[in-house]
């Protein structure tokens, strides 16, 4: 069966996806009044901080596609790090997700030969500012809810979660200005790039 593979980039925030934005000459979508960028077969959707728009915005990006589309998310963005397990800077596939607040746990079926070191990551309902000694690897406030929601639309093997790390997290030692959030993203963008063109799918 041959279709239409689109692999959608799901941010949460703006200075995340500017770089993304750029190095793939995505433009705005304006039949939607939530951010969506697009080119060709790639699109961008952002979320927002944590949960509250995740499904909204996604199925309703999701219910807009061609009969032909077969989607693939990836979720790319900063996320907090225990400092033992993880290097500012450093970029991470997500190999385990557990829901704090919900106390569940998901696991991502990873692609082969991925170039990245996997972690784990805690989803949690608010940003951690206390040096997380209980976190052992990464947390994020999305992927939790990215993960539950896009596996109803789409196989498993279709998601992936890429994570960079800001902070460990001492946010309140750290000043984020929106040029180092978004260098944190951009000094990774080739091995993302190469990443997104290696698992991309011509048929399923």
């Amino acid at each position: 069966m041959h279709f239409k593979s689109v692999q959608c980039i799901l941010t949460a925030l703006k200075y995340e996806s500017e770089p993304i934005i750029d190095h793939y000459g995505l433009a705005r979508d304006k039949t939607f009044d939530f951010p969506v960028f697009r080119s060709g077969s790639m699109v961008l959707l952002g979320i927002g901080v944590g949960k509250k728009f995740i499904k909204t915005r996604i199925c309703e990006l999701y219910a807009q596609k061609q009969g032909d589309e077969e989607y693939q998310f990836v979720n790319i963005g900063i996320a907090g790090g225990n400092p033992a397990n993880t290097a500012l800077g450093g970029c991470y596939m997500v190999n385990k997700i557990y829901d704090e607040r919900d106390k569940i746990y998901y696991y991502p079926d990873l692609p082969a030969g991925h170039p990245f070191q996997e972690r784990a990551v805690v989803t949690v309902e608010q940003g951690i500012i206390n040096g997380g000694s209980e976190y052992a690897e990464l947390v994020d406030m999305e992927a939790s809810g990215i993960f539950q929601v896009c596996r109803a639309l789409v196989p498993e093997q279709r998601l992936a979660f890429i994570k960079i790390v800001s902070d460990h997290m001492d946010l309140n030692k750290v000043e984020f200005k929106k040029n180092i959030i978004s260098k944190l993203i951009s000094n990774n963008m080739n091995t993302i790039d190469s990443f997104l063109k290696s698992c991309y799918f011509e048929e399923y």
